[in-house]
């Protein structure tokens, strides 16, 4: 386990690979990138549950894939499975962060704002390269927050300097930061019933998808603010069915799916942009996908429309148990 003060490690590894950069003959350093040109990142955190005892331990290697292999949500789950045997995975949050080549930080963070929660630091850097065309480095730095950061330093658990390309995706999880059935609730579903999760263990994984160009974005791209009023004016509202066994558990929470709408009105694709309760995402993006909305939204622009859309299932109690008479 490391501890961080102040992100000095962090700054550490950055200026030993600046370092490193410079000291190489001058006839290697033909080409600087310009510090103010951005690496375009998909961040994505899954959660990897399993029974304890009931898995194989898995290892901290960072694997690299083409990102093409996984461009839906179904393909991330199948293939976690396989790289992660025992594990069922869960989507719990995606960002699109720009990371530059400078000692600015994104935190990509999932827990309880203002109480405990995880966190992975994105830097960037200019490396070697191939010694004429400069490469270019991504600090992963993973961190575990005890409540206010203003308060009490967060604790780093691995720093990963990833030397990227464009088109290719990166994932790891951190063993250290192996989380118990009650630590998961405490840190990732607050006023969640512990006795749900007693017994398991929760690894987090984190997937960065990288592109050094600007990725091409649906012409009509909303926000969260914007997404409110796409939502209320759906012409074909389905909502996700919640199973039996998770109405009466006690469970909670909300999920938020980004979709893609065609001109036609219908859903062509939809994926988890952040979820409080992922024991529903495979029911929400099920429900998503038969959305449908009316001509009106396409009357001046023709172009694929990207949105989001909210679902909320309020924390019920579970049903008290019956007392047998005498």
């Amino acid at each position: 386990m490391l501890y961080r003060t102040h992100s000095h490690q962090l700054f550490l590894t950055l200026a030993l690979m600046l370092a490193a950069f410079t000291s190489q003959p001058a006839q290697a350093q033909t080409q600087i990138v310009d510090k103010d040109s951005p690496i375009y990142i998909t961040a994505r955190v899954f959660q990897l549950s399993a029974p304890q005892g009931k898995y194989q331990e898995p290892s901290d290697q960072i694997f690299r894939v083409p990102t093409a292999n996984y461009s839906d949500e179904a393909k991330w789950m199948t293939n976690l499975k396989k790289t992660y045997p025992g594990f069922t995975p869960a989507l719990l949050l995606t960002a699109t962060p720009r990371v530059f080549r400078t000692s600015k930080t994104y935190s990509v963070k999932v827990g309880q704002m203002g109480f405990n929660s995880i966190e992975v630091l994105l830097n960037g850097a200019q490396s070697i390269g191939d010694g004429v065309t400069p490469g270019t480095t991504l600090v992963a730095e993973v961190n575990q927050n005890l409540g206010d950061v203003r308060a009490v330093k967060p604790m780093t658990f691995a720093i990963h300097p990833i030397e990227v390309e464009s088109g290719k995706t990166y994932f790891f999880v951190v063993r250290g930061l192996k989380l118990s059935g009650e630590q998961y609730v405490g840190y990732l579903r607050k006023d969640t019933p512990a006795q749900s999760y007693v017994g398991s263990d929760v690894l987090l994984l984190f997937a960065l998808s990288v592109e050094l160009e600007r990725p091409v974005l649906p012409a009509r791209y909303f926000m969260e603010r914007d997404s409110v009023a796409l939502q209320k004016d759906a012409a074909k509202k389905v909502e996700p069915v919640i199973p039996v066994e998770l109405a009466q558990s006690g469970l909670g929470g909300k999920v938020q799916v980004r979709v893609e709408i065609a001109p036609t009105g219908k859903v062509t694709n939809a994926i988890t942009h952040s979820s409080s309760f992922p024991e529903m995402n495979e029911a929400v993006i099920a429900a998503a996908r038969q959305w449908e909305f009316a001509p009106a939204l396409f009357a001046e622009n023709k172009g694929i429309v990207s949105g989001l859309l909210t679902f909320e299932f309020p924390t019920a109690a579970a049903p008290a148990k019956q007392q047998s008479s005498k």
